[in-house]
């Protein structure tokens, strides 16, 4: 009797402790809870802040590029500068944006992301600001190529905070709203210079597009962060997991197997294997074809219609306006899609690119119109659905080409995959400057949109016919 009594006070004791370690437990658990959803709430409002200065900034590194293009028309007008001179200066701008934006691709993963972006941007206002103090062409080729080099820092440097801060899983919808803020700028620039220009002078616009510039460079100095974990945050790039099911130990040897086969075959991948990839120069040469495109209808679009088609400069801004509208669209459209379909679409070939090459295709047509449709009599609202048409499928393969570079090889080389291919649309864009200017001084602006539309088209035919030589990424569940 003794023996039963003292066992059913020490399972009473037992039973006792287990309830205090439950109610522990559960005390324990609810403070757990609320430390990481406090977390969770505070890495979202960083998310916002962070995302909200690269769109902001990246708008102010647009609308100072294009700040000169704007005031083309009245510098041609009024003698200061000729067709020859516009090419050397847009081509100095170029040739330096193609060298630096490559060489940011690089430094971005060498150097902190926030000041790469801040000091780029700050440089490329600088440059605005003393632009408009001179009418000396070789010091504008100069500053415009300073100008250029610093502009070069801004993309790589978004790319690396968007990989720092977002999902995989949801990667090319942030890439292509932040590329839309472009578009944005696009939008509202041509007019606000428009009417500056018109009011105050060609200078005053510059002045401000560099004011701009300086100012956001200081706030995104202040609000930009290299990394979640220098604040303390969760890595918002790990794979968030609920409930875990349980695995049983041969089929979690046969996954670790797999993983391991993965990441040797990712790590084994050399930069010279990467340079003698075809798909990497597929992908190079439809970017370039499309940023020659983009480059020229932005640069030249305002005076081609001002000279040939009889149309105001407000008028004109309008037409460039619509394309930025349209490209704001398609550049977001694209991200979306091609995330949605790229992992349910089974078919031979890249489904993004594939996308790609239905957008280019809207852009031949878009040329099409533009050269041989697009009259003095051409009322505004077709000439600007024609900018539309055109923006829009333009910026859609522009956000396709920088994803599909950037996914579809390993992590240890996409940084270098994206600066290849980020070099090859420059290099268009270089082309889009002098050469193009001469091409429509020898042959007329029809040949130069003959031969745009002529490359859009040989594109597509790249695209489909190399289906076999794509590359897919493997793509990740939310």
């Amino acid at each position: 009797m003794k023996k039963s009594s003292s066992g059913t006070r020490t399972s009473h004791s037992r039973h006792e402790s287990g309830h205090l370690s439950d109610k522990k437990q559960a005390a324990v658990l609810p403070g757990k809870q609320e430390k990481q959803g406090g977390k969770q709430d505070l890495l979202v409002a960083y998310q916002r802040t962070v995302f909200a200065a690269l769109f902001l900034g990246y708008a102010c590194y647009t609308y100072n590029r294009k700040s000169v293009s704007y005031a083309l028309p009245t510098l041609l007008a009024s003698g200061l500068l000729t067709t020859s001179s516009v090419g050397i200066i847009s081509s100095c701008q170029n040739t330096a944006y193609a060298i630096s934006k490559f060489l940011g691709g690089v430094l971005s993963d060498r150097i902190s992301a926030r000041l790469l972006f801040s000091i780029g941007l700050g440089l490329s206002g600088s440059t605005a600001l003393l632009f408009s103090r001179t009418e000396n062409l070789s010091i504008w080729a100069l500053l415009w190529f300073l100008n250029g080099f610093a502009q070069g820092a801004g993309w790589p440097a978004c790319a690396k905070l968007l990989k720092k801060w977002f999902s995989p899983a949801n990667f090319g919808t942030w890439w292509s709203v932040l590329t839309a803020s472009s578009n944005v700028s696009g939008t509202v620039s041509p007019l606000l210079s428009a009417y500056v220009i018109v009011n105050h002078g060609w200078s005053a616009s510059l002045v401000l597009a560099g004011l701009v510039s300086v100012i956001m460079a200081g706030l995104t100095l202040v609000a930009l962060v290299d990394d979640p974990a220098l604040v303390h945050l969760p890595d918002p790039t790990a794979e968030v997991v609920g409930s875990p099911k349980p695995v049983s130990p041969k089929k979690e040897r046969q996954n670790g197997n797999i993983n391991k086969n993965n990441n040797n075959n990712n790590n084994q991948m050399t930069v010279g294997e990467l340079a003698s990839s075809p798909f990497l120069w597929i992908v190079c040469l439809c970017y370039m074809v499309v940023f020659c495109s983009k480059t020229a209808i932005s640069d030249w679009g305002q005076i081609y219609l001002i000279e040939e088609l009889g149309r105001t400069q407000m008028q004109a801004s309008q037409f460039t306006s619509a394309m930025e509208t349209g490209g704001f669209f398609g550049g977001i459209l694209a991200g979306i899609v091609t995330d949605r379909i790229a992992s349910k679409l089974k078919i031979r070939g890249n489904p993004r690119l594939i996308v790609a090459s239905v957008f280019m295709l809207g852009c031949a047509v878009g040329l099409h119109l533009l050269n041989y449709i697009l009259t003095i009599s051409t009322s505004q609202i077709f000439v600007s659905s024609v900018g539309v048409l055109l923006g829009a499928s333009m910026f859609g393969p522009i956000s396709i080409y920088g994803i599909v570079a950037s996914e579809s090889f390993p992590a240890h080389l996409s940084g270098t995959a994206h600066a290849v291919v980020a070099l090859a649309a420059n290099v268009g864009a270089v082309v889009a400057g002098w050469p193009l200017s001469w091409v429509a001084k020898t042959f007329s602006w029809s040949g130069v949109f003959l031969l745009l539309e002529s490359l859009a088209a040989a594109s597509i035919v790249l695209i489909v016919f190399t289906r076999r030589m794509h590359l897919t990424a493997k793509q990740k569940k939310a």
